[in-house]
């Protein structure tokens, strides 16, 4: 059975942000002299392990989003013994930094194009809305929907019940007759199926040892071609 309304996600599923993430972590690394006291493989590595630790936090509603913001800096930066006096400032010039970088993943847009002119489609993405709102302004977002589901809006992150029903009713067609199009197994496939709708995974960023069982989606992609072909089919 075809969908009637298809929900996309947003970072690594329609944009590129690993890509972002990696060009502005290098543009800060190659501004400030005190990140560059140690390798850059060694700064990203505590970066990254920390962030993930944090977002887990703030997802369990253990943080908020400034604790979040302010520590993921300050703390990898202290757990390297590395001076943390301009830690707010590094965090703030990173998020500038990566709005520069945002750009679609490739073939997205082109998919993106054409399932809008015979779907009627929308967002539901991960995140701190500000950034977001940015985003999908930036990206031209708006012109193809007006359907934005923002978790922090919401209060709660995906995979959590609540951001898929809101957006049930947002979409206004039953629950079966919705197809998500996301990139994370967790937050995406498993959140997607647990509300009652149909999943297609985006596999390029994922690994088969995610997959929980025989929980998984409905159909799985690496190239944007095969799922306009699969909704064609």
């Amino acid at each position: 059975m075809k969908p009637e309304f298809i929900y996309f996600d947003l970072d690594n599923t329609l944009l590129d942000h690993s890509s972002a993430e990696s060009d502005a972590q290098k543009a800060i690394y190659n501004s400030y002299p005190e990140l560059q006291t140690v390798p850059i493989e060694e700064w990203l590595k505590a970066y990254k392990t920390l962030n993930q630790q944090l977002w887990l936090q703030y997802q369990k509603g253990e943080i908020d989003r400034y604790k979040l913001q302010r520590n993921r800096f300050k703390g990898s930066m202290q757990v390297l013994g590395i001076d943390s006096t301009r830690s707010e400032e590094i965090g703030a010039d990173y998020m500038e930094q990566y709005r520069k970088y945002w750009n679609w993943l490739d073939g997205a847009k082109n998919a993106f194009d054409t399932i809008c002119e015979k779907y009627p489609v929308g967002i539901i993405t991960n995140g701190f809305s500000e950034t977001q709102q940015k985003k999908i302004e930036q990206m031209g977002l708006s012109d193809y929907s007006n359907t934005f589901i923002i978790s922090e809006e919401v209060g709660v992150m995906k995979p959590h019940q609540k951001v898929f029903d809101v957006a049930t009713d947002k979409a206004g067609v039953s629950r079966d007759k919705i197809l998500y199009v996301g990139d994370s197994y967790t937050s995406d496939i498993v959140g997607g199926r647990n509300a009652g709708w149909k999943t297609a995974w985006y596999t390029a960023f994922s690994k088969s040892s995610e997959v929980n069982g025989d929980l998984t989606a409905d159909f799985l992609f690496k190239e944007f071609p095969d799922l306009v072909t699969y909704l064609n089919s």
